[in-house]
């Protein structure tokens, strides 16, 4: 960390402060609260499924390489119909007191996005383990305000289950992560990158069935199948120049975008 560059500007810090209260405060605040309050965590990842559909349209207003196209729409929306169909079992466990932790869910996919976008636009210069350690200091700062304003219990958790899994999404969930997530953003567009919230379910429930005793079907496995199809049909060159043939449409090509040739 103390060897990495650190921010250098306003601008730079700016986006820290941003990234640490849109990411780091509100998302992962938005997210527990939701969860905390009655959705499960099937349902929760069908809601934050809609982070890459908002993260195409704010870089659309934001990004210039990055339009939104019908085939992203498209290739998007089949996509999210494959994590439905694998937390399917799911959607019917919410009732009409969980609008607002369900709407928290879509909310904090909402905070991502912009982050998202932000950290693309205005981060090209940051190195990705400082910029993430001064935006997770603020961000955890923000989350301890908030724990004190609304007076929540604080207690050592207990070992191995609390302690191992706070290390765990300290280190593997939040370290890793996200140095790994602004390393990528550098060098691929922010919409493709989003895709990850499509993918992280498929890798959920191959874990579950491996390490929870799990177990998952024929229609799960066609679940997988169909996220696996959208991100294709989004991303891909071939699929531009078919919708481009078949509907008529200046749908362009992916590779065309400058963000593809950086």
């Amino acid at each position: 960390v103390f060897r990495s560059k650190w921010p250098q500007n306003r601008t730079e810090w700016a986006l820290v402060g941003f990234v640490g209260i849109v990411l780091f405060t509100a998302d992962y605040g938005l997210i527990y609260w939701g969860e905390n309050n009655g959705v499960l965590s099937g349902l929760s990842a069908i809601l934050f499924a809609t982070f890459p559909l908002q993260t195409a349209l704010v870089a659309n207003a934001f990004l210039k390489a990055e339009r939104f196209t019908v085939q992203k729409l498209l290739g998007i929306s089949v996509g999210f119909g494959g994590v439905v169909l694998i937390f399917r079992s799911q959607l019917g466990t919410a009732g009409p007191g969980q609008v607002f932790p369900m709407l928290s869910i879509v909310l904090a996919a909402t905070c991502a996005a912009f982050a998202t976008v932000a950290v693309k636009r205005w981060g090209h210069d940051t190195e990705p383990i400082s910029f993430n350690a001064a935006a997770m200091a603020v961000g955890a700062a923000g989350l301890a305000t908030l724990s004190l304003i609304t007076r929540e219990p604080w207690g050592i958790p207990t070992w191995p289950q609390g302690l191992g899994a706070i290390l765990y999404l300290a280190i593997a969930g939040s370290v890793v992560t996200f140095v790994a997530w602004q390393w990528l953003l550098k060098a691929m567009p922010a919409t493709s990158l989003s895709y990850i919230a499509l993918i992280i379910p498929i890798v959920a429930v191959l874990l579950g069935a491996g390490l929870g005793n799990e177990t998952f079907d024929l229609v799960d496995l066609a679940g997988a199948g169909i996220v696996l199809l959208g991100i294709y049909v989004s991303a891909s060159r071939r699929a531009a120049a078919f919708a481009r043939a078949a509907m008529g449409l200046a749908v362009p090509d992916p590779a065309d975008s400058p963000a593809r040739k950086t």
